[in-house]
């Protein structure tokens, strides 16, 4: 048997299933085992953050010359203000370098970093930040030392009367510590190994850009889908539009969301600091089990939320109160309260639920809620949109606002911002099934549109158009006939077939 730490908590046991039993874990989820220090971490440190008064820049040290060495170990002599700013470059100092001159000609590229003596005088040092591709002598004969690899927006940003207020270096610990990452609950231990099974996640910002982290982690999970050295990122939510807010300096641990541009949506968790940014939202930080983010590259990793989701949406009447009741939130019903679920609330945010004390949800029965099955594997695409467009990315029960009735098609109100690259994907071939559900796709001038067809076609799709212009997302299930009796204006509330 071996003595182990688990999550902080001492253990015995001989694998690792007999000392996780009781901890917090969702199968499959990985674990975090340090067996112990492998080798001093580096000496020489290969990054250092420069706080300036608009922002934090990382600098990774790139060369191995006198010129890198000389500023790792005189960088506190470069704690200066902006001395001159121009389309090419940015400079800070001036201060002393002793190194010899040289008026050698080099190719710097945009965001190199390298020393300068100005007119070969080695009392007018300065470090220099380069913003576009040039040629040109800076007195020394190798004078890049790096590159910028954080807070390239600063440096744009950068004016006369702005300094330099610290430089630390950041050391590189990973490399030194032994571990390994396994989700094999037999893996026999060993004396004296730490290990994590899961990260708390805690939360205060934007109340709707918290709740979408919280919908993102409803489960228990959070999917480590892209990875670099400074953050993980969990994209199963990106391309949702996201409220901008609390745009502070992103210090290690902390969590954001992407509130516009490439990759709008995806929620990050930082394992080295950066500066603030305008297209992330700082939400919350990690409160514990920091070891989960800083060596899982891949994989899916269990999570605890504070606080934990209060969203009825998709709930029972029944099942929503007892949730709230353990919060000592009052509840406000309305509409059906017999063999209903849960289709509105308001608040909507968690946060705001959390801070009024008090909350209003509204059922309906559930046989006047449709239940769909969606096409994924054949429609990705257009799911995703579909998804997206009814709000079952984030809730359990979507909803879609009747636009146009005719016949036996119910037709929806899209979302044109979402319609874009709706390519032509699981279009019908000889007929369309009934109750069969469909978009239009890029062919049709009516790109996004959503419609039902509760009767058989061989000629036109859910939304009236003609087969090529369609794409088939998926089915009604069940309370088909509910469709029938709907008026224009109406909402129908959607669930999804378990």
């Amino acid at each position: 048997m071996a003595k182990v730490i688990v999550n902080g908590k001492e253990k015995v046991g001989e694998k690792l299933g007999d000392v996780i039993k009781d901890e917090y874990y969702k199968e499959g989820t990985n674990i975090v085992i340090i067996r112990g220090i492998k080798r001093e971490a580096e000496k020489v440190p290969k990054k250092f953050l420069i706080e300036t008064t608009k922002g934090n820049i990382i600098v990774a040290i790139t060369e191995n010359n006198e010129t890198a060495e000389f500023f790792i170990n005189n960088y506190k002599n470069f704690v200066k203000k902006l001395r001159w700013v121009s389309g090419i470059d940015v400079a800070f100092g001036p201060t002393t370098i002793d190194l010899d001159i040289s008026t050698e000609v080099r190719e710097f590229k945009k965001w190199d970093v390298v020393l300068s003596i100005s007119g070969l005088d080695k009392d007018e040092g300065h470090i220099v930040f380069i913003k576009r591709k040039t040629d040109g002598f800076y007195g020394l004969k190798e004078p890049k030392i790096g590159i910028v690899v954080g807070g390239k927006w600063v440096i744009d940003r950068l004016e006369i009367g702005d300094k330099i207020i610290n430089i630390e270096p950041i050391r590189e610990e990973k490399e030194a510590v032994d571990y390994f990452v396994t989700t094999d609950l037999n893996t026999k231990l060993e004396d004296g190994w730490k290990i994590y099974t899961y990260f708390t996640a805690e939360f205060d910002g934007t109340p709707s850009a918290v709740e979408h982290c919280l919908a993102l982690m409803e489960d228990g999970i959070f999917e480590v889908t892209e990875n670099t050295n400074t953050y993980v990122a969990d994209c199963r939510l990106q391309t949702l539009k996201i409220e901008e807010g609390n745009l502070i300096d992103r210090e290690r641990g902390f969590i954001t969301v992407r509130n516009y541009g490439a990759g709008e949506g995806k929620v990050y968790i930082y394992r080295e600091s950066r500066s603030s940014s305008i297209s992330h939202t700082v939400v919350g930080r990690v409160k514990e089990g920091m070891e989960l983010i800083d060596f899982s590259d891949s994989g899916i990793l269990s999570v605890k939320t504070v606080p934990e989701r209060l969203c009825a949406i998709g709930l029972t009447m029944e099942e929503a109160e007892e949730m709230f009741k353990k919060h000592n939130i009052e509840v406000e019903k309305e509409g059906d309260l017999e063999n209903a679920i849960v289709v509105e609330q308001e608040p909507e945010y968690t946060l705001d639920v959390l801070k009024e004390k008090k909350v209003k949800i509204k059922g309906l029965n559930k046989d006047k809620i449709v239940v769909i099955e969606l096409y994924d594997d054949k429609a990705p695409i257009t799911t995703w949109y579909f998804r997206k467009t009814t709000g079952l990315t984030t809730k359990r029960v979507g909803k879609l606002h009747v636009y146009f009735k005719h016949k036996d098609i119910v037709m929806f109100k899209g979302n044109p911002e979402y319609a874009k690259g709706l390519l032509p994907e699981n279009t019908p071939k000889d007929k369309v099934e009934p109750c069969a559900i469909g978009v239009t796709n890029m062919v049709s001038r009516y790109k996004g549109m959503i419609g039902i067809r509760l009767g058989e076609s061989e000629k036109f799709g859910p939304t009236g158009e003609s087969f090529e212009k369609t794409n088939i997302v998926g089915k009604v299930v069940e309370n088909a006939e509910y469709l029938k009796n709907v008026k224009v204006g109406d909402d129908v509330y959607i669930l999804l077939k378990k």
